[in-house]
């Protein structure tokens, strides 16, 4: 599994981003993959670098599809392979550090 977390940046849409960021929560909701909303990015579980791409194209284009004009799109990507990792799994080894 890869974890990623990803932002997009709507340009010239106003000070307000919340209607942006809900169309593309209802993409995420209705793909069926695994996210974790934040304040200031989206977690995301994928099986794929692919996939993650596949996504984050995805939310750019119902930005742009929603006429806006440029977007800043951030993506960090979390690709293990020693071990299985989740959103969950990285939430809980927080919990355990002193």
């Amino acid at each position: 599994m890869i974890v990623a977390e990803f932002s997009v940046v709507p340009m010239g849409a106003g000070t307000s981003a919340g209607r942006y960021i809900r169309a593309v929560h209802e993409m995420l909701k209705s793909s069926g993959i695994k996210f974790v909303p934040g304040a200031m990015s989206t977690a995301i579980e994928a099986e794929s670098i692919e996939q993650v791409c596949m996504i984050v194209e995805r939310a750019n284009k119902i930005l742009t599809d929603m006429e806006v004009q440029r977007v800043i799109t951030t993506v960090t990507i979390d690709y293990r392979l020693d071990k299985e990792i989740s959103i969950d799994t990285k939430l809980k080894a927080l919990e355990r550090r002193p």
